[in-house]
């Protein structure tokens, strides 16, 4: 699935959840999304999308945003952006660009 139909997916999907866990998954989508500058934009997509469906699942059971990810989204973003391959190649396209 190409990166735009995962966004388009998200935002679909994320109308299934209550305004606080909204407002809690919105602000980590926007934090994660504005730190990825140096990632695959379909990495971090497929993962904020995974993120959501686990978000969707712990809603059904009676959890909220909070107790699931943690009081922190900032601190669980940077953890996770860790996690994702930095892609070079794209780092030196921007660098040529600058130049």
């Amino acid at each position: 699935m190409n990166s735009d139909k995962l966004i388009n997916e998200n935002n679909q999907l994320r109308e299934n959840l209550n305004s606080e866990n909204k407002r809690y998954y919105e602000d980590l989508l926007v934090y994660i999304r504005s730190k990825s500058t140096f990632n695959r934009e379909k990495d971090v997509e497929q993962l904020l999308l995974d993120m959501l469906h686990d978000l969707i699942d712990a809603q059904s059971n009676g959890e909220s945003a909070e107790f699931y990810f943690g009081r922190d989204p900032k601190s669980l973003a940077d953890e996770i952006l860790k996690t994702l391959p930095k892609h070079f190649f794209d780092i030196f396209k921007i660098a040529c660009y600058i130049v």
